[in-house]
């Protein structure tokens, strides 16, 4: 879970800077490519001219950023993107649904949260599943009061 939460961070990131390349507004032909972006990019060949120049851009960022990580690299993403696959489609909406908030939030409401998943993770694995197992033992009205205080704890911060 927190890999694939990482990684759905990782391709946001990714996303927000290739924003940088959305100024450009002409389509990309497809003999532009080079051939290494060819070959990572050859599912889209059938439909490339149709895609809007903005995705056309973030591919072809997205294939230079693959052809120089190290293997180990091309690795661990491959493995995430199987594990996404494998979850069901609720978790996948609900994981959807998380990136989006994250993506809304402030720079300083993303590093207070940063700061608060760094606390957790400092927590030995014994402590860790005695919050998670806290947790799912509440009722539905515990869980969502514990949520409410929670939302104004952060407020008042």
């Amino acid at each position: 879970m927190r890999k694939v939460t990482f990684s759905l961070l990782l391709v946001t990131g990714n996303l927000l800077a290739a924003q940088a390349a959305y100024a450009q507004d002409k389509p990309i032909n497809w003999d532009s490519l080079s051939a290494v972006e060819q070959q990572q990019l050859a599912p889209m060949k059938s439909h490339w001219q149709s895609l809007p120049v903005e995705r056309q851009t973030r591919l072809r960022a997205n294939a230079e950023r693959w052809a120089q990580m190290s293997p180990e690299q091309k690795a661990r993403i491959k493995a995430s993107r199987e594990r996404w696959k494998s979850l069901p489609p609720e978790k996948r909406l609900r994981l959807q649904e998380r990136q989006k908030q994250i993506r809304e939030m402030s720079p300083e409401q993303r590093q207070q949260m940063k700061q608060k998943y760094q606390g957790y993770r400092k927590l030995s694995p014994e402590q860790r599943q005695k919050l998670r197992q806290r947790f799912q033992n509440m009722t539905p009205e515990q869980r969502q009061a514990f949520r409410e205080r929670r939302a104004l704890r952060k407020r008042v911060d």
